[in-house]
């Protein structure tokens, strides 16, 4: 009876000290959770070797994981969805108001200089006159493309989170918010912009000659030819993807490669 009752007593022990777990209102309490000098003063030292085991597994698992931690932000793109950055009027002036930083860039329009668009998306904000075009993002000060003499201003642009895009009859300019600056890209002779398209995080247009493509980390246009009597049938955009079909391919721009890539329809 007492080595019966010493087993007992002995599997009730391994029930409340062994490293499965101190049991109570909660459930099972892991070894390595517990104070080493907890009130059953055996306790602790009895888990210490299995603690030791138990956390460097705990630590083997959460490695890897803060890995992956440290390669994604702290929000997700949804968040810089939200519009961070307005402008007001301040008699002549345009004043830039950020919601993530003190500065106020401010610029002055000249004199009978007419705003004929305004919009404000994420992190960019756009304006244009009748003589250029303004941009100013959250991390920088109004930048200006001005229009040529002829060149005939345009009274609207394409503006997202991140990108922003302004057509003309001689050139298509795109301003990026990442680097708070104009980039362009000029037409050729007989070239004509055919349509434009933006979303959260890509930028592309289709001229009668090529596709072009703008992405929040590059500084310039990507191009690709279109083939001889190609047609244009249809052109969309998504948050970070362009897609044209033609009459004969496929043609898809990647906003965070920056890159154009190209399938006939056949499969071929």
């Amino acid at each position: 009876m007492r080595a019966a009752s010493g087993g007992a007593a002995a599997g009730r022990e391994r029930g409340r000290g062994g490293c499965g777990g101190r049991r109570g209102r909660l459930g099972a309490i892991p070894c390595f959770l517990r104070r080493p000098g907890g009130s059953r003063g055996g306790l602790g030292r009895r888990c210490r070797g299995g603690a030791a085991l138990a956390f460097g597994a705990a630590l083997g698992v959460l490695a890897p994981l803060g890995v992956a931690w440290a390669q994604v932000g702290l929000y997700p793109d949804e968040i810089e969805r939200l519009d961070v950055i307005s402008i007001e009027e301040d008699g002549r002036d345009l004043v830039a108001i950020n919601a993530v930083g003190d500065s106020r860039p401010r610029v002055r329009l000249e004199v009978d200089e007419p705003v004929v668009f305004r919009e404000c998306s994420g992190r960019i904000c756009v304006v244009l006159t009748d003589r250029r075009a303004l941009g100013v993002s959250v991390s920088g000060i109004f930048q200006e493309a001005r229009f040529r003499i002829a060149e005939r201003a345009p009274d609207r642009a394409l503006v997202s989170q991140r990108l922003a895009l302004v057509a003309t009859p001689h050139r298509l300019l795109g301003f990026v918010a990442e680097h708070g600056r104009w980039v362009e890209e000029g037409l050729t002779p007989g070239e004509s912009i055919e349509a434009v398209r933006i979303g959260a995080a890509v930028a592309a247009a289709a001229t009668n000659r090529r596709a072009l493509g703008l992405a929040p980390n590059t500084a310039r246009f990507a191009s690709l030819p279109l083939q001889l009597k190609e047609s244009l049938e249809s052109f969309a955009a998504d948050d970070t993807l362009a897609t044209l079909r033609t009459d004969r391919r496929s043609l898809v721009f990647s906003g965070p490669r920056g890159t154009w890539t190209a399938r006939r329809r056949d499969g071929s």
